[in-house]
């Protein structure tokens, strides 16, 4: 959508509901008359000052839309402009209405900044996380735009004797989806038996409101199927699977060591160990991917969906992949985390704000703050040992981008992020040693400076490099590039590209070979030692001998050679392979016209699998 078109389209519906508000003002008497034209006025002035971005004209005209005005726009003209509130007032008041749960979700996207992706809100408890997402669910009820995950859950897995219809029970399920379950309220204890009986009912329900309304779908699916067969129509198989058979492979993913399956009778059961239990006696970690999953699944198209802690009763491992999946699934939606989990929060690619506090009142009042990646604190260490994949230590924080790429092309792997190169090494052998533990560990490192005699030792310990100079050259690869290109829907000029790129190499030939150098010579201090002497004259001779094999000269000329070759040669492939330059992105952002190329291409490598495909032939088999 153009910038024209959202602005044309705005400016009619604020002409429109002044016009309105003015023919009719003896006969509507609403508070929110005035907030509804302001927003729609802050919204023509944030599109005309270019404040919100083009990528995220789309959602804002369906946020807009969700309002109805084009609705009482065709009643009044269907009535020939006829002069009778009461023709109109259904229509006006639900308006309204909407224009709160409107405003709220606008003025949110304006508080982190008009970003077109998912958001994780962090704040400490008592800074209004659970106050917004019930003040937004408040107004999802009358907007049917999405839905929020309560943090309170009293999940109690339902047995039946027999399913109700689809019917019936999506009905129930559609009206609960709408209910605030508030939990803070009290009881009187006067009587020891008394209990908030009411209250308990309906968190207890949310379980078997879901499970009930899935069933009621497989069952309804397979027997549209059956009818179709008898009726020797052709039959369309992707229709027969349903939602709950969905949730089912999902699930059965991310707890591998269990499989969830629906018998004959089509009651849920769990298969371990060669034995057969019911659905009903899962853990709690468990019973909450299932029905997080669930909720999100059955989520409307194009919703906005809210968690309160997302964090659950799960491993971190875990945690990560199952919302990895989700978002995958419904990339047609919007999440918004809130969260005061910081490993949780590192773990997204979102926008991440500070939530300092949440006030829903009539000013909708926001203290919100964005937060860069490398400002999210984060712990040193993880805690491996429980942990059923293999281990993945690399170099950097949790919040790198090395971290970030490995998580996505390395899905089974528990990626662990620790500072340095020299920390994945002792690491990575250290927790080899351990005898009793589920997974083995491995490393990966930079190449950097090293020579392939270095990196074939390494291997020996499981600790291994990838074939480009550092992890940023890894969006440089020509595939990724054109691939990206064609993602974006940009025009791409990789010949011009790769010019630019051995340009810079062939100017900086001469640090290059000065950085090798060194690090050969840093190397050598470090990882080799001047041998043992049993006598003075043995120590001066082996520290001689040690010295006198840095061969300054000889290794400056070789590698000069080497890198001269390159150039020579125009060897694009051969030059990121050695070219240690973390400024090169700047040359993909200037051909494409955006920024920051790193970030967007990590998007990219997220949503496609031919990416990731092109970046893992980069890594070595063992991984």
């Amino acid at each position: 959508m153009s910038k024209q078109v959202l602005l044309d389209k705005v400016s009619n519906y604020t002409s429109f509901i002044k016009s309105f508000l003015d023919e009719y003002r003896d006969e509507s008497h609403s508070e929110n008359e005035e907030k509804l034209t302001n927003l729609l006025e802050d919204i023509i002035q944030n599109i005309t000052n270019k404040s919100i971005p083009d990528l995220l004209y789309e959602r804002i005209s369906k946020l807009v839309d969700t309002l109805n005005i084009h609705e009482l726009m065709r009643r009044q003209q269907s009535q020939n402009n006829r002069h009778d509130f009461k023709v109109y007032k259904d229509l006006f008041e639900n308006v309204i209405s909407k224009s709160s749960f409107v405003a709220k979700a606008y003025y949110l996207l304006k508080a982190i900044g008009f970003v077109n992706s998912n958001v994780v809100l962090i704040g400490a408890n008592g800074s209004g996380k659970t106050t917004f997402a019930n003040s937004i669910r408040n107004e999802l009820e009358r907007t049917e735009n999405g839905i929020v995950l309560p943090a309170q859950k009293l999940l109690i897995f339902p047995t039946y004797s027999f399913v109700p219809t689809y019917k019936s029970a999506y009905a129930i399920y559609e009206q609960r989806e709408k209910e605030i379950l508030d939990n803070k309220q009290t009881y009187d204890t006067s009587n020891n038996n008394d209990l908030p009986y009411n209250l308990i009912r309906r968190y207890g329900a949310e379980m078997s409101i879901l499970v009930s309304t899935l069933m009621g779908e497989r069952i309804a699916r397979r027997n549209c199927y059956c009818s179709t067969v008898n009726d020797g129509d052709i039959v369309d198989t992707k229709k027969f699977r349903s939602s709950l058979d969905e949730i089912i492979e999902i699930w059965n993913n991310l707890i591998e060591h269990r499989k969830l399956f629906c018998d004959d009778s089509e009651n849920l059961q769990i298969e371990y160990e060669n034995k057969t239990y019911p659905a009903y006696k899962m853990s709690d970690g468990e019973r909450e991917i299932f029905y997080v999953v669930g909720r999100i699944i059955l989520a409307k198209k194009s919703s906005l969906i809210i968690i309160d802690e997302p964090e659950l009763h799960l491993h971190k491992a875990i945690l990560n992949k199952l919302w990895d999946i989700l978002e995958k699934k419904r990339n047609d939606c919007m999440f918004i985390y809130l969260t005061h989990d910081i490993d949780f929060a590192s773990s997204r690619i979102a926008t991440k704000c500070w939530l300092k506090s949440y006030f829903a009142d009539a000013t909708i009042q926001w203290e919100v703050e964005p937060i860069t990646d490398n400002e999210i604190p984060e712990p040193l260490l993880m805690k491996l040992l429980g942990s059923r994949k293999r281990v993945l230590f690399c170099e950097g924080k949790k919040n790198s981008l090395d971290w970030k790429i490995f998580e996505i092309i390395f899905p089974n792997y528990t990626i662990t992020p620790v500072d340095t190169c020299k920390d994945v090494i002792n690491y990575t052998k250290a927790f080899n040693k351990i005898t009793k533990k589920y997974a083995e560990a491995f490393g990966i490192i930079d190449r950097d400076f090293r020579v392939k005699v270095q990196l074939e030792e390494f291997k020996t310990e499981k600790i291994f490099s990838y074939n480009v100079a550092e992890i940023e050259n890894l969006f440089l690869i020509e595939d990724f590039i054109k691939g990206f290109a064609r993602y974006k829907n940009e025009q791409c000029d990789i010949t011009e590209i790769k010019k630019k790129i051995m340009k810079r190499f062939g100017e900086d030939v001469e640090q290059q070979v000065s950085s090798y150098v060194i690090s050969k010579i840093d190397y050598r201090f470090k990882e080799t030692h001047v041998k043992r002497g049993k006598n003075k004259d043995e120590v001066e001779k082996s520290y001689s001998d040690f010295i006198g094999e840095i061969q300054i000269g000889d290794w400056f000329a070789k590698r000069k050679i080497e890198m001269e070759e390159i150039v020579s040669r125009n060897d694009y492939d051969k030059a990121i392979l050695v070219y240690n330059n973390k400024g090169l992105h700047t040359v993909i952002e200037q051909a494409f016209g955006i920024s920051p190329y790193n970030q967007k291409a990590l998007e990219y490598l997220k949503n496609s699998e031919g990416a990731q495909q092109i970046l893992r032939k980069v890594f070595p088999p063992e991984l």
